[in-house]
């Protein structure tokens, strides 16, 4: 036999190994039942911060007590590899029967989950005896679950329900603070933020350390600015919001950039990226090229005063750290504030805050009734309760307190609506937001500021502008296609099974859309 036919051989035989380990695998992972009878349940997501994973651990024991004959089993995947893992497995209809929704968007939700609404208007069993007793399990949610409808906007379907809820907190080393300040009081204004870099400088330079002011990366930062920024659109949105609704599309913000009405150099948008600039000195040196972990190591090695993290973090700050930790809101700046304080309204209200944990039922599951309730179980009030002791998270279920020794981890319901950001993260395919933050390092430099990153910034704007309304107005035109689709169906359903309102939402939304596109189409005419 030759040195040829020997390769073949090799490759042969490699190709068949790997496809009998691929069958294998499928074959074990579609798996239901395991030897003992009992019937797997599997539920997969990325919250592998401190705290989750035990407290998924310890609902799944508890249901498995109650239900002996079942076995719930806890698929954990890194956050980073989670985009391209949940798509791989739902396109292969291998996804666990309880699936993470992160990143997805409103096509793969309606086409691989479930979707609850019905199900939602009864009472979660698991809260007899609690507070929540008898209310509809879509009400027990803090919001009535607007924020998971929000992610199906044309459709409006609730494919499925969430946890907790995030948001922005400073959090502070009580030590550092006292050490360098003279006060345990933290910064709750901006303008006391920004005195704490000539604070530390103060110190550093008495001292001989290297102190920052705010630990920070990359990530963290674009949640910090697009917090803080809008405060100085505050007074703007109210005169300018098309529907009078103290909000601004980014389709129309665009529309007043291309039309001249608007630009970066208008007062309250050079105010905003005079405070991007001014905020960005509070910051570890390169912070844009760091990540999270290099952010909370800073902190946790007390290099760092204070850091803008997400309420997620509190319980690594907690468990890490051997300081006491303070957590407050974002100080924003008020009206006095002598830099910044001309355009602002006042504290910008948080509502529920963002959601957090998201999960479906996936359509593929093999026993999708026992998912539904295994799900009605993690949003009870009582397993809310233990998340939240044992996670240090706010929960999304009502009536369930912050942890016991962070009730600043609270969402923050009163105060101002939010302006806008003025970077267009949001918009189109992102060229208009690429190009900003390509030219950012003219704005944040040591030697840049406001006019050099104009300069940079403005002469490719126009262009990249319209790229997104491109993109913007395509993708209008698509989901009205869809809703034509989707009203088409409905139309030839017997009258036993139709539903009028959602018929009419549906051709509501159909008719924004078509007008959106319409509308907009006119923008880009020369």
């Amino acid at each position: 036999m030759n040195s040829a036919t020997l390769r073949n051989a090799f490759a042969f035989a490699l190709v068949a190994l790997v496809f009998g380990y691929s069958v294998w695998h499928v074959l074990l992972r579609g798996k239901t039942r395991d030897d003992d009878g009992r019937v797997t349940l599997r539920v997969g997501h990325w919250l592998m911060h401190a705290g989750m994973r035990e407290s998924f651990d310890e609902a799944a024991r508890a249901y498995e007590r109650l239900h002996p004959g079942v076995r719930v089993e806890q698929i954990a995947v890194p956050i980073r590899s989670y985009h391209a893992w949940v798509r791989t497995q739902l396109v292969g209809g291998t996804a666990p029967d309880l699936t993470g929704q992160l990143s997805l968007d409103e096509e793969i939700l309606s086409r691989h989950f479930l979707p609850l609404d019905h199900r939602l208007d009864l009472p979660n069993p698991y809260n007899e005896g609690s507070p929540l007793e008898g209310v509809p399990w879509r009400d027990t949610f803090v919001d009535g679950l607007a924020a998971m409808r929000a992610v199906n906007p044309n459709s409006g379907e609730l494919t499925g329900v969430y946890l907790q809820l995030n948001s922005l907190r400073l959090f502070y080393n009580k030590r550092l603070l006292r050490l360098v300040t003279g006060s345990d009081e933290p910064p709750r204004t901006y303008a006391s933020l920004r005195a704490l870099r000539e604070q530390v400088d103060r110190h550093n330079a008495a001292h001989g350390t290297s102190l920052e002011p705010i630990a920070g990366c990359g990530p963290y930062a674009q949640h910090f600015f697009g917090r803080l920024l809008p405060s100085q659109t505050q007074r703007l949105v109210t005169e300018i919001s098309p529907l009078r609704n103290l909000q601004m599309p980014q389709a129309d913000l665009a529309t007043r950039f291309l039309d001249g009405r608007l630009s970066h150099r208008t007062p309250e948008l050079h105010s905003s990226l005079a405070l991007l600039r001014d905020v960005s000195a509070l910051k570890s040196p390169g912070f844009t090229q760091l990540r999270r972990d290099d952010a909370l190591f800073s902190y946790l090695q007390q290099s760092a005063v204070t850091i803008v993290a997400g309420t997620w973090d509190y319980a690594v700050f907690v468990r890490d750290g051997d300081f006491e930790t303070g957590v407050i809101p974002i100080p924003f700046p008020d009206r006095d504030d002598p830099l910044f304080g001309r355009h602002v309204l006042g504290v910008v209200a948080e509502g529920g805050g963002g959601p957090e944990g998201m999960l479906g039922i996936v359509r593929s599951s093999r026993h999708p009734d026992l998912a539904l309730d295994f799900l009605r179980f993690l949003t009870s009030h009582r397993v809310a309760t233990r998340f939240t002791e044992e996670s240090k998270r706010i929960s999304a279920i009502r009536e369930v307190p912050p942890p016991a020794d962070s009730p600043g981890l609270a969402p923050q319901l009163e105060g101002e609506a939010p302006g806008f950001a003025v970077d267009f993260q949001h918009f189109g395919a992102g060229h208009t937001f690429n190009l900003f933050q390509r030219h950012l390092h003219t704005l944040i430099g040591p030697r840049g500021g406001v006019e050099p990153f104009l300069e940079a910034f403005e002469r490719d704007l126009r262009g990249s502008l319209r790229r997104d309304f491109a993109t913007h107005i395509s993708r209008a035109e698509r989901e009205a296609q869809n809703l034509d689709a989707r009203i088409g169906f409905m139309l030839t359903l017997p009258d036993a099974f139709a539903d009028p309102d959602e018929l009419e939402r549906l051709l509501e939304v159909r008719t924004l859309r078509h007008t959106e596109a319409l509308r907009h189409r006119r923008t880009l005419q020369p």
